[in-house]
């Protein structure tokens, strides 16, 4: 901090503030941890998008399972991606559609068939395989979530790249 002396020893405070090499100083170690920040931000950003998409899903299979059982009907859900990212999985039976941001992107396995679903017992309507979903961020393709419809109707969510996702994680 600057200080002048006045004659007789005292201090004047008037002129009391920073130099330019202390501003400076201090600028310059903002912009080396917010340089260091924002990396890690963009990946918690993109995790949190992730992460919602798959809990979205998985409540809304849920859903789609307990009318289909009160309901004493067959609900499916249709899903559409889109290569740039993105994509919506649309429910039969008044269940609300689930809509993917652009950082999500669809991946269905085995890729044919686009709808999976419910019968009026709660189990899958493709009694023959475990499908399994997943859902990648478009700006990092190591984060993967996945998701694993069975034959018996019982629903898997993992936090990681797993074909197919037999246990919650």
């Amino acid at each position: 901090m600057l200080r002048h002396f006045m004659p007789f020893g005292r201090f004047r405070f008037s002129q009391c503030g920073f130099t330019l090499i202390e501003t400076m100083t201090v600028v310059t170690v903002v912009g080396v941890l917010s340089t260091l920040a924002v990396p890690e931000l963009s990946r918690m950003m993109a995790r949190y998008d992730l992460n919602q998409s798959s809990q979205a899903l998985y409540n809304h299979m849920m859903i789609a399972q307990s009318r289909a059982i009160s309901q004493n009907t067959m609900i499916t859900a249709a899903f559409t991606s889109n290569p740039a990212g993105g994509g919506q999985a649309t429910f039969n039976g008044g269940v609300p559609p689930v809509i993917f941001p652009q950082t999500v992107t669809l991946l269905l396995f085995p890729p044919a068939p686009q709808t999976v679903g419910f019968n009026s017992r709660g189990r899958s309507n493709t009694p023959l395989a475990t499908t399994t979903i997943q859902l990648a961020s478009s700006r990092y393709p190591g984060m993967v979530h996945s998701f694993s419809l069975s034959p018996a109707g019982k629903t898997y969510r993992c936090v990681d790249q797993v074909n197919p996702c037999l246990q919650n994680r």
